[in-house]
This record gives C-alpha cells, sequence and structure tokens, in this order.
C-alpha cells in the first residue's frame, strides 16, 4: 500500500462539508482506480504549443500536430517518459518554436528523481535544467495528483461550479508549488492548477484539464487532456489506450546520473574597434561602445546569462555605463533576461508592440524565484519604435530596423553598422544547414535589399558569423 497518510494539520472546511480530506482523496483513489497503481502507460494523439514563441504577444503559443504520444510513468521511481511524433501545422510557418518541421520530428524526453535527459537516437542527453518541471509534471497526472496529495497535508474546500459540487484539494510539492486540484461528483480529477517561475511571466499559471473518463483494465483515465500555459494551450491530447500496472522500469544512464546544470559561459570574441561578440551559449550578444555609454543587443534566457554578460561588458568597457539593451523580438528566450538590465536602470528598446505585454508581465508576482528587479522595486524604462531607429553620438552610429513582414515574429528588429557594415539578427538565419534556407531566410534578405544595406558580416543571436555571401548562396543567389 503506497499511503502515507499524515496528519492533516490545515484543514479548510466550507459549510456543510461533510467529507474529511483524507475521505475525500480515499474516494478519489478507489473511483480512479489509484489505490495500488505504480505505473501507467498511455497513448495519444492531438497537438502541443511552443510556449513564448507566439507570432504577437496576444497570440496563442504555435501549434505543433501530433500523430502519436506515448507516455510511461513509474510513481514509485517518480519517472517518466515521454515521446511524441510531431509535424508542421502551421502553413505557412507562423511564429517560432524552430519551425518549419520538415516531414516528421521524433522527441523524448525523460525524468527519474532529480535527473533528466533527452534522448536522440540512442544518444542520451543531460537537461538537468528541466528536471524540477519533468518531476513535477509526474504529479500533475490524474493518478499521481492521488497519490501526492494523500502523502502531503492537505486543505479541502468545497464549491459549487456550473450548478455541481465540486472539492478542491490543496497541497504543495517539493516545498514550493502549490498544488490545486478539483474533483467532481464523481470523486474524478478535473482540473489540476499549479504556478511555475518563468523568466518572463514570473509565476506561470499552469492548468490542466481532464475529462471524458472511461475505464481502462479497473483504471478511470481521462480520454481527453487539455493544458494551458500562460494562458493559451501547450498540449491537446486525446487519448486512445491506457495500459495500467505495464513494465516501466527507467533507468538514468551513467552518462546522465548526478549532472548538473553547466555554469554559465562566456566567449568574447571582438568583431570591429568597440564592438564585441559576447557568445558562450546558445545564445548570443552584442556591445557596442559609445562614447559616453554601452549599447548591448539583447538579453537572452534568464537572469544568470544576463549577470554573465553585463560583467563581461564592464570587464570589456570598464569605464562606461549600460544605457541602451535592444531587444530584438518578445520570444521568451530572447527576452528572458531583459528585466536584469531594467533592474541595473538601463532603457530597454524594443518594438512598440512589446511594450504593454512587458509592462504587463513586470509587474506580475515573483515568489517562486525572485529575480533582481523583483527584489528592489525598481522601474522599467522603455524606448520603442515602429520605423527606422538611430542611436548615435560623434563616435558611432546604430540603425534599428524593423523586419518587415516576416511570419517569424510581427516586431522583429535587425541592427546595423553602417560604418563596420555588420548586421545583427535574431532567428532569421543561424548560417548552419539545412541547405535550403526557410523563407524566413528568404524575408530577412528582402529586407536588406529593400533597405539597401551595405553589410559585409551577418553576426547572430544564434549561430557563428556568417558572410552576406553565404547568405545569398543560402536563398539560391538572390
Amino acid at each position: 500500500m503506497y499511503r502515507k497518510l499524515v496528519a492533516v494539520l490545515s484543514i479548510l472546511f466550507l459549510a456543510g462539508c461533510s467529507r474529511s480530506p483524507q475521505k475525500v482523496l480515499e474516494d478519489a483513489a478507489q473511483a480512479m482506480g489509484a489505490a495500488n497503481l505504480n505505473t501507467i502507460q498511455y497513448s495519444a494523439s492531438g497537438s502541443n504549443f511552443a510556449l513564448g514563441q507566439n507570432y504577437n504577444p496576444d497570440e496563442p503559443w504555435p501549434r505543433f500536430n501530433v500523430v502519436r504520444y506515448f507516455r510511461t510513468i513509474n510513481y514509485e521511481t517518480a519517472s517518466s517518459r515521454e515521446e511524441m511524433l510531431r509535424t508542421q501545422f502551421e502553413d505557412p510557418p507562423r511564429g517560432g518554436g524552430r519551425q518549419p518541421i520538415v516531414g516528421e520530428q521524433r522527441q523524448v524526453f525523460f525524468v527519474s528523481g532529480n535527473d533528466a535527459w533527452d534522448q536522440t537516437g540512442d544518444q542520451p542527453t543531460p537537461a538537468p535544467a528541466t528536471a524540477a518541471e519533468r518531476g513535477l509534471q509526474v504529479w500533475l497526472t490524474p493518478h499521481g495528483w492521488v497519490r501526492a496529495a494523500l502523502e502531503n497535508e492537505v486543505a479541502a474546500q468545497q464549491q459549487t461550479v456550473a450548478g455541481r459540487p465540486t472539492t478542491v484539494v490543496s497541497f504543495t510539492l517539493q516545498g514550493k508549488y502549490q498544488v490545486n486540484g478539483t474533483l467532481n461528483d464523481q470523486n474524478l480529477l478535473e482540473k489540476v492548477q499549479t504556478w511555475l517561475p518563468n523568466p518572463v511571466v514570473g509565476d506561470m499559471p499552469v492548468e490542466i484539464e481532464y475529462s471524458d473518463y472511461k475505464d481502462f483494465n479497473g483504471v478511470k483515465f481521462p480520454t481527453r487532456i487539455v493544458q494551458k500555459e500562460g494562458g493559451h494551450p501547450t498540449l491537446e491530447l486525446t487519448v486512445s489506450d491506457v495500459q495500467p500496472h505495464t513494465a516501466a522500469d527507467i533507468e538514468v544512464p551513467a552518462t546522465v546520473r548526478g549532472i548538473a546544470p553547466a555554469p554559465v559561459l562566456v566567449e568574447t570574441q571582438k568583431l570591429a574597434d568597440g564592438v564585441w561578440l559576447i557568445a558562450g551559449g546558445s545564445h548570443n550578444s552584442v556591445a557596442i561602445e559609445f562614447q559616453d555609454y554601452v549599447t548591448v543587443v539583447e538579453g537572452p534566457l534568464n537572469e544568470t546569462r544576463s549577470l554573465a554578460v553585463i560583467a563581461e561588458v564592464q570587464q570589456l568597457v570598464p569605464d562606461k555605463p549600460i544605457r541602451y539593451l535592444v531587444n530584438t523580438h518578445h520570444h521568451f528566450d530572447h527576452s528572458g533576461g531583459i528585466r536584469t538590465y531594467a533592474a541595473e536602470g538601463v532603457t530597454i528598446v524594443t518594438h512598440e508592440m512589446n511594450r504593454a505585454v512587458y509592462e504587463r508581465s513586470f509587474q506580475a508576482p515573483r515568489t517562486l524565484e525572485p529575480d533582481r528587479m523583483a527584489q528592489t522595486g525598481a522601474a522599467a524604462k522603455f524606448e520603442t519604435l515602429t520605423e527606422k531607429h538611430v542611436l548615435t553620438d560623434r563616435t558611432r552610429t546604430v540603425e534599428i530596423h524593423p523586419i518587415q513582414e516576416n511570419s517569424h515574429n510581427a516586431g522583429i528588429l535587425m541592427v546595423y553598422l553602417p560604418r563596420e557594415r555588420i548586421l545583427i539578427q535574431a532567428d532569421m538565419w543561424n548560417a548552419t544547414p539545412p541547405a535550403t534556407a526557410s523563407h524566413f531566410t528568404v524575408n530577412f534578405l528582402e529586407n536588406i535589399n529593400r533597405l539597401q544595406l551595405r553589410v559585409d558580416r551577418i553576426v547572430g543571436i544564434h549561430g557563428p558569423v556568417a558572410t552576406i555571401a553565404e547568405l545569398r548562396r543560402a536563398v539560391g543567389g538572390r
């Protein structure tokens, strides 16, 4: 018997509640067949969505077809194997998420205890930064939630939703994640809510709805699953098969076990006098020195990355402050570190379409992972544009241009240094295969030609520095 019933110290009842929280959970375990369930596997199809990669800040996350979905969970070892076969949905591609997918794309994600990894072919790749969230997701599944609730101190509350009686059971996981589960009048879990730390959104709401339960060999499981993160769907599944009590021995590869997140690496390359590429990870930044200040192009990923880049800039130009941070677009991987600059008093230069969403997200609660801005209460400063914008003094001129009619992002910007003939761009072209350029890349070159920019080198926020000749060859010599 897996249950470890603990003393319930903080129990809330609404008037008329006739069952104790322990009884509520026992009834749910009985109704769902969770009492002796240690492993489960289910198959499905549907859609998943690229979190934080929408075309503009007001649209849903971009969709992908999930042709086949398999998930195996071992609750005894807190392990999960999630596999999906995806194809392109958006036609033409719209938004980010590494579109377009050509043919079929197989993704396999694992977690076991404190270890997480991805699998490409037979080769496991450690993914330690995802371990906490993937581990939490195990306990947000219907039977995982019942198990976790029975092993934690809970609070229970009766509510009426659309004329139906429901019971909301709340508890805390991993010492920080509040989890609320809603049980219907059949004692089946129909909704789970929690919050995850996100460098852009703050305490990001996560909501999973479970419906259309069916009996699979004595275990009731939902055949419809809809998960939302940040207010938009991230997963929609129609479940076709469920196998309770299946074999689920998920072993951690030796090359993965105990691996911690890698330290932030900063590698600097001088591009011209007073211009440096700051690389060393998946995303780059560029520092540009003016007479009295420095401008940084891109604050990606998170605060840890931004602090490392800021420290490097201070080493390169110790006597000048960073005055501007140019944010190329709002996608989460490119805007996750901008708050760190704002906390230092740096003005964020971005497209006007991003102002409202940034101002809103900057005010959102950040209790799970408070950053410097949350701790200091600093106010952000924005300088926005919808057309060509110039930063200049007696020593240097930098032009910021919106890239028109590019379906990767409605407000994406590129940064041009006319004297050095350097063009800085994000997500338009990574100077690596495939040999056939995406229509994002074709449109990027069309914008260069339209503006008649004299470019020698292209500096990507991803990938190596390349030449304009290489770009032209990639799009067929245009």
